[in-house]
């Protein structure tokens, strides 16, 4: 229900409020941002769960309830146009509070399924007509085990193949016939988080692409949040056409998604209303697990950006990412990746291992004496959905069923809509309190209640790292009951775990490298589309370069990223080499701690401020372009990532990329201002907030042009390393060859 004020209040968390809160939730347009719902349902959570069992948790959480109004307070007085533009539709959203109490009776009739003239009834009838959703006939659905790719990956590589033959030959001028397809560099492509703005600068980027033919030469495409809602419409509404996505965006995002006439209309007229609402009234019927509010997210969200300006022509088979095999079986265009996280907590006990827990590597032992929790990425592709690290896929079209011992076990399930997914893919406001804090204390202004939250959160950090205030949004644990078949270093939850929570991958790396450096995959070159907020002060390449090297994962350029303070270099390479940390995070954490103050915040003060000469800011920075490729030559004992690292920036980017010891070659193209597109800076920009959804057509078209010229300064270079790579595996082919005929014919001439 809604006070006098129009804030959103739930008292009662019984087995009841998620549906109460969905309803209040849509009537109240409550998620006018990510930032404001956290805002309003941490103090409510706060107050109704359990508390913590621990004292210091405990004292903790009552000092946060009492910070909360002030914060709140706070934040609003902050003379930040993005700030303002959030309050203004918080504002737009309560004017029509005089509506609000007919809008929810409205909302509740329509999703009933008890009623026989309601939408609700309609929908869960439509869900078993073979007609409308044939994945019901396929049953049962079982689990694939195993790092490879599964048979329908394959089969796509094979067509795709013969697609980026024909794109390479024309994008480096060279006859088609001369190409033997092993030598085709298998390219891929990442997009960042980062909201609205990620979304439209991977258009621009993609635009590109396809502009100058590179495109038609790409394997892969991933995304994390904000590039993942570009990639839904991409593959969907737009038909892989950025000219018609980019039009597609400049109708629908002036107007912010929780503006609540607008949302409203959608969500309760035909024939939007089926078309929005269908997924959740499915999630609550068959219960695929509870109703988040990433999915009420998800489904406001895509009241903007999924439904048509022709709002008439909605297309169901827009909703299904397993709907989207039918242009990328073809291979006429990439196949999309999407991501979302997990997050698996640290041991509870004093970090022993128990008697009970498999640990027959160093990797498990390693894990399971820590209490620090990490993320596990899942993938969502047209085929499967899956965890790299446990081995263990599904297909695309039974996501939602519930399963035990491998396979499915319900009937008739519709696939998980794409609607509530939207929402899991960007739910960045279900971060743990630690990660949130640490999000938006550099927009707080160092006054004594700012200080007193930095103390506060210092203190208690460890255990903020283990509180989602806001429950991420879960898929059936497909897990169950195979334990016996997954790797070791699997954690016990995931075999005892109802759901699988997924959450927004940025919490990890906001660039979805990982799916792409699986090694079945065979990615020689990654196109790094990084439209990150804060984007040189946040190390997502050196997170990854932590990643391969626990993976063991050879040919990543260990030098990738921006170039950091000297002081903080040494202190990183001191902790790395101390071997007391296992990741590149791990490290910036301690770092954090010794300084005594967060190094984001500090870096994001001093912005505008002449601390350092040009000279000095430029030796820092990098530029719209930049390339580096890897070694797979082993390293000897003596040298160090930094040697490495030391040599190879002596060493010509061609000889690199010749080299037969050649590794991945990553090409980084950061969404920073060009002089090209004057006035344009995604630091200060108002409109390219992470947390604006407004945007005016002027506002898309600008920062699709800084897309567009950044990538215009180095598409000569990105043209040359593709043409160096496609040349080595050739001669890497032709050298293999001839090694066979010697060892089968010693001495013949070739």
């Amino acid at each position: 229900m809604l006070d006098s004020k129009g804030n959103l209040v739930t008292k009662d968390f019984g087995l009841g409020w998620k549906v109460n809160a969905a309803y209040a939730f849509f009537a109240g347009g409550a998620l006018c941002t990510a930032t404001t719902m956290i805002l309003h349902f941490n103090k409510s959570m706060i107050m109704n769960e359990d508390l913590p069992k621990k004292g210091s948790e405990s004292s903790a959480w009552s000092s946060l309830v009492e910070y909360y109004d002030q914060l709140q307070a706070t934040m609003a007085a902050i003379g930040d146009t993005s700030w303002d533009s959030v309050v203004e539709a918080v504002k737009d959203s309560m004017s029509n509070s005089f509506s609000l109490p007919a809008w929810m009776r409205k909302i509740q009739s329509i999703i009933d399924t008890t009623s026989h003239d309601s939408l609700g009834y309609e929908v869960i009838g439509d869900s078993s007509d073979i007609m409308l959703n044939p994945e019901v006939a396929w049953t049962p659905a079982y689990v694939r085990l195993g790092p490879q790719l599964s048979q329908e990956e394959v089969k796509f590589r094979k067509n795709r193949a013969a697609f980026t033959k024909k794109g390479l030959a024309k994008y480096l001028d060279i006859p088609v016939s001369s190409i033997d397809e092993r030598d085709i560099p298998i390219i891929a492509v990442t997009g960042s988080g980062g909201g609205y703005r990620a979304m439209t600068a991977t258009c621009g980027y993609i635009k590109s692409l396809q502009e100058t033919g590179l495109f038609d030469c790409t394997t892969y495409l991933a995304g994390v949040s904000g590039s993942s809602w570009f990639m839904a419409l991409f593959y969907t509404l737009a038909e892989c056409n950025t000219a018609k996505l980019i039009d597609h965006i400049k109708a629908r995002t002036g107007v912010h998604f929780a503006f609540l006439p607008a949302a409203m209309e959608l969500l309760t007229t035909a024939p939007t209303h089926k078309f929005l609402l269908h997924g959740i009234i499915e999630k609550m019927h068959y219960s695929y697990t509870g109703v988040s509010l990433a999915d009420i997210y998800g489904v406001m969200l895509s009241a903007r950006l999924l439904v048509p300006k022709d709002e008439l022509i909605v297309d169901r088979d827009h909703l299904k990412i397993s709907s989207q095999r039918r242009i990328v079986d073809t291979g006429a265009v990439p196949m999309p990746i999407y991501t979302a996280v997990r997050h698996e907590f640290g041991l509870k006990s004093d970090g022993a291992i128990k008697e009970s827990t498999i640990v027959p590597d160093d990797m498990a032992k390693q894990q399971c004496k820590k209490r620090d929790s990490y993320f596990q990425w899942f993938e969502f592709t047209p085929y499967e959905v899956g965890c790299e690290e446990v081995c263990a896929w599904i297909p695309t079209w039974s996501l939602g069923r519930k399963w035990k011992n491998g396979s499915s076990i319900d009937t008739a399930v519709p696939e998980l809509n794409l609607t509530l997914l939207l929402g899991t893919f960007g739910s960045a406001f279900c971060a743990t309190l630690s990660h949130f804090y640490h999000e938006i204390r550099p927009a707080l202004p160092d006054i004594s209640l700012s200080q007193s939250l930095d103390n506060l959160v210092k203190e208690n950090d460890e255990n903020l790292k283990e509180v989602h205030p806001i429950s991420p949004a879960g898929i059936p644990n497909y897990l169950l009951g195979l334990k016996a078949y997954l790797p070791s270093s699997c954690p016990e939850s995931m075999h005892t775990e109802k759901d699988i929570n997924l959450m927004d991958a940025g919490m990890d790396n906001n660039l979805a490298m990982y799916p792409l450096l699986r090694p079945e995959r065979e990615v020689d070159m990654i196109l790094a589309f990084d439209s990150s907020a804060d984007i040189q002060y946040v190390p997502w390449l050196e997170l990854t370069a932590g990643y391969t090297k626990r993976r063991g994962i050879l040919g990543w350029p260990v030098e990738a990223g921006w170039p950091k303070g000297e002081d903080m270099e040494k202190e990183l390479e001191k902790l790395k080499e101390s071997e007391k940390v296992h990741s590149t995070r791990e490290a910036l954490d301690k770092v954090q701690k010794v300084k005594d103050k967060d190094w984001r915040a500090a870096m994001w003060r001093s912005k505008g401020k002449q601390s350092t000469s040009p000279a000095d800011a430029a030796a820092k920075s990098l530029g719209p372009v930049t390339i580096w490729t890897g070694s797979i030559e082993e390293m000897s004992t003596l040298r160090t990532d930094q040697h490495l690292a030391e040599e190879e920036t002596t060493i010509d980017e061609d000889y690199r990329l010749r080299s037969p010891y050649a590794g991945i070659t990553v090409v980084y193209c950061p969404l920073i201002p060009n002089k090209k597109v004057p006035g344009v800076d995604p630091d200060t920009s108002p409109y390219m907030s992470t947390w604006n959804f407004i945007y005016t057509s002027e506002d898309v078209d600008k920062v699709i042009a800084l897309a567009q010229a950044n990538f215009s300064e180095g598409e000569a270079r990105i043209r040359r390393a593709v043409r160096l790579i496609y040349e080595r595996k050739k001669q890497q082919r032709l050298d293999r060859r001839l090694a066979m005929r010697e060892v089968w014919h010693p001495g013949r001439s070739t």
